[in-house]
Order: structure tokens, then sequence, then C-alpha cells
């Protein structure tokens, strides 16, 4: 396997804290390569469904040999010949060939199975306020029709699994917890860099800068994306739960084209962001379990 064509750089989540964002600024600097699937899910052994759910007509492999190298959300890239594929198109000046696979932080294998392939790989990882984390992932599945309970329902359930030590890695909270996945990167790697999104939100040019002293890089010059994926509230969202529960929402997809899709959906949809209302009681037992794991 050609060195120089290996994966150097990635950014492994968390999810909901700016990594689509962060991407697409990356893939700016003429000095770093972007996977075409910005989420590949390689260094994974299993995706879970409620993180991934392809379409039943998607095919990977008709992907690669069609229309590849189009841009492309997700996916779980099996094979290491297609996988190597996703970088084939970088040139020398691409010191860095990047991915951002969102559930390689948690994902407990990933670390490991990424190391494996390149020891002196970079690491990049954003992180998010754990509730707002949480609560924006929440949002993005009632969006998608792939629950319909309120918040504070579903966070309760985990909170009780938490307390059993039986909470999956890929639930709303679990994937909150940060300092045991910060550690088990920095335990693999020398280069990890940790980027809070409140940093890059706020002050986008100073976060930046330390990035590309990080990756000993050109300054960023064009780093004028604006956020491109916040979450959108669906006026019929119980519709679309039933839609997503009878398997319609595939043949639509197979149907319809990918504009027709997005003009379809900002019609449905509405910027009004859904506020967080748990109780008191939820509130304070989700700080005690933060503040728990935040000290490992």
């Amino acid at each position: 396997m050609m060195e120089s064509k290996k994966a150097n750089l990635f950014v492994v989540g968390a999810m909901k804290a700016g990594t689509t964002f962060f991407t697409e600024i990356l893939s700016q600097h003429p000095q770093i390569y972007l996977s075409p699937i910005k989420e590949p899910h390689y260094f994974i052994n299993s995706l879970p469904k409620n993180l991934y759910e392809p379409s039943r007509f998607f095919s990977l492999e008709n992907y690669l040999a069609n229309d590849f190298p189009a841009p492309l959300h997700i996916a779980k890239v099996e094979k290491l010949d297609q996988y190597q594929k996703l970088f084939s198109l970088a040139s020398e000046a691409h010191l860095y060939r990047a991915e951002a696979s969102t559930a390689y932080l948690h994902a407990p294998e990933s670390a490991g199975l990424i190391h494996e392939y390149n020891p002196n790989a970079k690491i990049i990882i954003l992180l998010r306020e754990p509730l707002k984390r949480a609560f924006s992932h929440y949002n993005m599945d009632k969006g998608l029709g792939r629950v319909k309970m309120e918040f504070e329902t579903l966070v309760k359930d985990e909170i009780v699994k938490y307390n059993n030590g039986a909470l999956p890695w890929n639930s709303y909270l679990g994937m909150s917890f940060y300092n045991n996945a910060i550690n088990r990167y920095q335990s693999f790697f020398e280069d990890v860099l940790v980027v809070n999104f409140e940093d890059l939100t706020k002050n986008k040019t100073g976060t930046l800068n330390v990035i590309s002293k990080f990756l000993n890089i050109n300054e960023f010059t064009a780093a004028n994306v604006e956020r491109t994926n916040e979450t959108k509230q669906l006026r019929f969202q119980k519709v679309f739960y039933i839609l997503k529960q009878l398997g319609l929402k595939d043949y639509f997809s197979k149907i319809f084209s990918q504009n027709f899709r997005q003009r379809l959906f900002r019609l449905v949809s509405s910027n009004t962001k859904s506020e967080l209302n748990i109780s008191e009681q939820t509130q304070n037992d989700l700080t005690t379990i933060f503040n728990n794991e935040s000290r490992g």
C-alpha cells in the first residue's frame, strides 16, 4: 500500500459537534484532501442502525463504480481497496488525506484500528457541550422520523441504563461522554488535538490558526464557510415518522432526485429551533452524570 495515498488525518467526532461545518472548511485548504464520502466508517466493526441505516436501494459498489467522486455524506465501507479508492485522487500537493467519521470517537475499537492502519496519523476531536450535543442529536433523529418520543422520556430511560451499567456507547448520552474516548486516542496517537465547537463558532479565525499550527500547514485564507447542517424542524413530524416506519422513505429517495428532495425538505421544514425543556430533577441527574464522566 502506498504511504502517500494513506489517510493521515482523522476528524473523529463528536456527532453533532460541527464536523460537517469543519470539514467543509478543511476542504478549502489546498494542502488537505477530503474523502468524497465524509463519513466512510471503515474503522468500526459494526455501525449501529440508529446511526446509519442505508436505503435498500443504495449500493456502495455502484457508487464507487459509477458515481465516485460525487460527494456522499455517510456510508459503511467494508473493504480496504474501497477505502483506499476514496483517497486515490489526492495529489502530491495534499499533505493530508482526511475523513471525518463521527462514530469513531465512541466506538471502542476505532482508535486501535486506525492506529493499525496508520500509527502516524493526526487526530482532531471536536467536542460540544454534552447536553446540547445530545439534544441536537435527538432533534436530528426526530426530524428524520427515527423517533417520536419526547427527549426527556428517552433521557430518563438512558439514565436508568447508565445507573445499571448498561448504557450503549451509541446512545444520546453515551455519545456525549468524552473523557474516556479522548484518553483512548491519546494512548494510541502522539498528535491529538481537541477543539470545542463553541470556540470554532465564536472564534473561527483563532481556532483555525491553532489547527494550521497543529497540522504544520499554511494558514487558512478562505475559511468563510457558513454552517450548513443546522437541524431543521419538520412541520409534519408524525407523518414522516409513519412513512419511515412503513419503509416508504427508501422508495421516495429512489423515485425522486436529490434536488427535488432537498426542495421538498426546505418546503416542509422550519428554521424554528426546538427548545430544551426538561424537569429540574432530570437536569440535576444529567449534571451529576456529565460531571462524573468528565472526571473519567
